[in-house]
């Protein structure tokens, strides 16, 4: 089985571009017309990632018992309805960078408010995951507050979607650092930044590109599943606070729940300890995400086997 990272990034520059100026000429209903018959496409001739949807879709069901927010089994029906959720994310994420959703359409839900950091001297860490969107919270934030966010992404694809993005205003300002690994120079130049009162954004739900060794098991929805170590452990050199970041939108109107939620003042990793305090807090993150999933199932964005990637298949 190929690694996540492996699989081709379907779509291109162009074709995001050509999508996002349909947007902005035409509005919602063009782009919505535009994006039925691509994600039908993608939803029909992906048979690894519609039959990831499934897989995720069901193991949540049986994970929730009574409390599953599928009244019986999952088909291919809620996998196609998983898919368009992913669409209309794209889509909101264009909303939220050119200032179509504003503060005031985010609620909320966690212990922290980003008026909060903007408080504080110093920076920290967030760490969210493909759960929700994560560039719904960035340009909130980006847009109402002058702390800058230093985004870690692990692929030309989001690259490609934020060039196109600044193509469509180029007054947008989007921080990204697109790495292969973390290592100890990309740790001393984010040290410096947090140190200057910024933050660091990285996703703690994949493994690595180039070292998926570099994972922990940690059971999630009821069955075991690959974790990556590096946010964890750069989270521990940054010396710093960590926060834990999802976006999520509500079903019963077109608005976005934030949890924003302080996970430690600073996360310690002893040597002889490391493996006990990751497993720790990735206990904290994993009982985070299987939460939010059962009460927004269907924005859960890793399509691929997400269970299945053993170390041997890495």
């Amino acid at each position: 089985m190929s690694h996540w990272a492996k699989k081709e990034e379907r779509g291109s520059y162009w074709g995001i571009v050509f999508i996002l100026r349909a947007y902005k000429y035409g509005g919602h209903w063009l782009m919505r017309l535009v994006l039925a018959p691509v994600i039908l496409y993608f939803f029909l001739t992906g048979g690894d990632a519609r039959r990831a949807s499934l897989s995720y879709l069901q193991r949540l069901h049986q994970f929730s018992g009574p409390a599953s927010p599928f009244a019986r089994a999952p088909n291919w029906r809620n996998s196609l309805r998983h898919f368009w959720q992913f669409g209309l994310a794209s889509l909101a994420k264009t909303d939220a960078w050119i200032g179509r959703i504003q503060r005031t359409d985010v609620q909320n839900c966690g212990n922290t408010l980003f008026q909060d950091l903007e408080q504080r001297s110093e920076g920290g860490i967030l760490i969210g995951s493909h759960l929700g969107n994560l560039e719904v919270a960035r340009a909130i934030a980006s847009s109402n507050y002058s702390k800058r966010m230093n985004v870690l992404v692990f692929t030309e694809h989001a690259q490609a979607f934020n060039r196109a993005l600044q193509e469509l205003n180029p007054s947008v300002a989007i921080d990204i650092i697109q790495v292969t690994s973390i290592d100890m120079a990309l740790a001393i130049r984010l040290r410096e930044r947090v140190d200057q009162g910024e933050f660091v954004v990285i996703v703690g739900d994949r493994v690595s590109v180039t070292d998926a060794s570099q994972s922990v098991q940690h059971d999630f929805l009821g069955a075991p599943a690959p974790f990556a170590i590096g946010p964890w452990v750069l989270a521990s050199v940054l010396e710093c606070p960590v926060y834990l970041l999802f976006c999520l939108r509500r079903t019963e109107d077109a608005g976005f729940d934030l949890h924003l939620d302080l996970l430690t003042t600073q996360l310690k990793l002893p040597r002889r300890e490391r493996q006990q305090a990751i497993q720790e807090v990735l206990s904290r993150y994993v009982a985070k995400l299987e939460m939010l999933c059962q009460r927004y199932p269907y924005q859960w964005f890793n399509f691929y086997s997400f269970w299945q990637q053993h170390d041997k298949d890495l």
